[in-house]
């Protein structure tokens, strides 16, 4: 059987990054059109390899609405494929992440999942971007309308 860590490697020298290994943690990370960056985590104890990327910052404002439609469309894993979506806590960012079973792998399998899971996340942070602008344009319409002095007239 071969270690995953060598598809790794492999995967390196296809793409033209003959030095790609992971790290003795067991870690290396990639960076997609400059915009999209994944690590990829190898746990060999748990025979489990982690693709992990950032979606996009975590709002300031409007939390409440955010965290409700991501829920909202995260629901069950189906339009995920069975990624998931969390939140970097120290870094304020929402991340997805997916998980397989690295022994069950093949090389070409393995590219294809990464291949996924990196348009997977360009539709995420598309996502994550429109609902940042649904949340302002909402908030500057409340700002308007309480910047607006109205007449009422006593019928």
């Amino acid at each position: 059987m071969i270690d995953f860590s060598e598809y790794i490697v492999s995967y390196g020298k296809e793409i033209g990054i003959p030095s790609l290994k992971l790290n003795e943690d067991g870690i290396c990370s990639l960076c997609f059109d400059s915009k999209i960056n994944v690590d990829i985590v190898y746990r060999k104890d748990l025979d489990q390899c982690i693709l992990a990327s950032p979606l996009g910052e975590i709002p300031a404002e409007n939390q409440e609405s955010f965290f409700k439609q991501l829920l909202i469309e995260n629901a069950f894993g189906i339009a995920n494929a069975g990624a998931v979506i969390g939140i970097d806590e120290n870094e304020n960012k929402v991340v997805m992440s997916y998980t397989l079973i690295a022994s069950l792998f093949s090389l070409d399998l393995f590219k294809t999942v990464l291949g996924n899971f990196v348009n997977m996340v360009e539709e995420w942070q598309n996502k994550l971007d429109n609902m940042h602008q649904d949340a302002s344009e909402a908030s500057i319409s409340v700002q308007d309308f309480n910047d607006r002095s109205f007449e009422f007239t006593r019928v």
